[in-house]
């Protein structure tokens, strides 16, 4: 049975078809050529037809702030990640591409077939922003970040245009959101320091009324008042005396006795109780008497040491009934002039006694002003700060995204048509490689003994070698 086949081993690990590609070619070339005709043809076409792509990319610097920190904090949080991504964000939204996409007439002949949303999907995928490294492949410690913006477009004017725009729309994104994040927290911390000034004008005011409503009764007047107290003492004192001297007085005017009064007596009591007894003597006696002239030269003498007493007439011995009513004039005087003392004495007492108290309650008065002064002078100090930082954003001195190297025109697409065409034939290669194999496996040769020994159901028991 194995004369009539040119039956051979198979390699080990190889496949049937694979143990004879001559006849493989032999036997399929007019499929594998009329595969690899179509697949040229193919490539041709598409290479012929494909309109070339232009890429044009702008170069962005993202720096800090330009003046020293320890001169001017910034209020705007510095190489923020989500800032970036917010920028980046707001230039790929659809409004701002879609003013571009108006502006440069972009995807003209598909605007009145595809819609408008998947106009802006696909310009949103031509365009690429992308963080360029450092050499050491680390940005921790950088205070500078490169970012590249590219824009693919049939033309390549079109593309420098768009990516330049696309930049400058890009810094200007920057520069209004660092502004706006700054006048915001300008605006926050003069909120907070509006609130904090009526808070504590509202406090100065309670205590305002709390010194008018207590007055004689602080802490700062407890001096004054215990002085004043002292005074009022002594003067109480002063007058219990000459009360009881008035008295003592009175008592010996209305004595019966005409005697002398002793000589431990004051001198207003002898001066009375002498002129009480030239009353009794001048009744009596003429006024040449020696008795008369004596009690007359000793009143004559007290009189320089006494004041005049009230009710006397000057050139006459006062009589007895004016001395007694002076005396009670004066007794009265002096009795009011205690009452008013000894009152002015217990409201003083009651207002030291009240001090610690008044102290308590002004001392924590005082202490929430204080805190609430220290929060003042803390939230105008941000404040100043805060539009100091506005000033520097307003002058773009802080954080700013610059443009490097702007986008040029391109003079080569991104894919040459040499490139796809060697592709396509490399393709077409492996279509038409691929279409022979394909039908093999449909429509397989027995070349291998086992392949014999599988068809015929029967062992090989020997083979005959081609002969030329």
């Amino acid at each position: 049975m194995a004369e009539d086949f040119d039956v051979r081993e198979a390699p080990p690990g190889l496949p049937d078809f694979l143990s004879d590609p001559v006849g493989l070619l032999s036997r399929r070339w007019p499929w594998m050529l009329g595969a690899l005709v179509i697949g040229l043809g193919c490539s041709a076409a598409f290479v012929a037809l494909l309109q070339p792509r232009y890429v044009a990319s702008a170069t962005l610097l993202i720096s800090n702030q330009q003046i020293p920190e320890e001169f001017v904090r910034t209020t705007v949080q510095e190489d923020s990640q989500g800032r970036i991504n917010t920028m980046m964000g707001a230039v790929l939204s659809r409004a701002t591409l879609g003013a571009l996409m108006e502006k440069y007439d972009l995807y003209a002949e598909e605007q009145g077939i595809l819609p408008r949303v998947e106009l802006l999907d696909r310009m949103r995928t031509s365009i690429a922003i992308a963080e360029e490294k450092s050499p050491g492949g680390s940005r921790r410690d950088e205070t500078a970040r490169l970012f590249e913006i590219a824009y693919e477009a049939d033309e390549p004017e079109v593309a420098a245009q768009v990516a330049n725009e696309l930049a400058g729309r890009l810094i200007a994104e920057s520069i209004r959101i660092r502004t706006q994040q700054a006048r915001l927290t300008t605006q926050f911390l003069r909120r907070e320091l509006e609130e904090t000034e009526r808070e504590l004008r509202e406090q100065s005011g309670k205590i305002t009324k709390f010194k008018q409503r207590h007055r004689g009764e602080l802490p700062g007047e407890l001096h004054t008042n215990l002085s004043t107290l002292d005074r009022l003492q002594q003067q109480r004192q002063s007058l219990a005396l000459q009360i009881a001297e008035a008295e003592t007085r009175m008592l010996t005017l209305t004595s019966p006795s005409s005697g002398l009064p002793a000589e431990d007596a004051t001198p207003l009591e002898r001066l009375l109780a002498l002129r009480a007894a030239l009353a009794q003597a001048r009744a009596m006696k003429t006024a040449a008497h020696p008795d008369v002239v004596a009690l007359k030269m000793q009143i004559a003498k007290l009189e320089q040491e006494v004041p005049q007493i009230p009710g006397d007439t000057p050139g006459e011995p006062p009589s007895r009934q004016s001395l007694l009513s002076g005396s009670q004039r004066t007794l009265v005087e002096l009795r009011a002039q205690l009452s008013t003392t000894e009152a002015r004495i217990k409201a003083l007492d009651a207002r030291v006694a009240s001090t610690p108290l008044r102290q308590e309650e002004i001392g924590a008065l005082e202490e929430r002003e204080t805190v609430l002064r220290e929060n003042y002078l803390a939230f105008l100090r941000k404040v100043q700060g805060a539009e100091l930082a506005e000033s520097l954003e307003s002058a773009q001195q802080g954080g700013r995204v610059s443009i490097v190297d702007e986008a040029l025109a391109p003079s080569k697409p991104t894919r040459s048509r040499f490139t796809l065409l060697a592709a396509g034939i490399i393709a077409s290669l492996a279509f038409s490689l691929g279409t022979g194999v394909l039908l093999e496996i449909r429509d397989p040769v027995l070349v291998t003994t086992q392949q014999l020994e599988a068809a015929a159901g029967l062992p090989v028991l020997g083979s005959v070698p081609r002969i030329s």
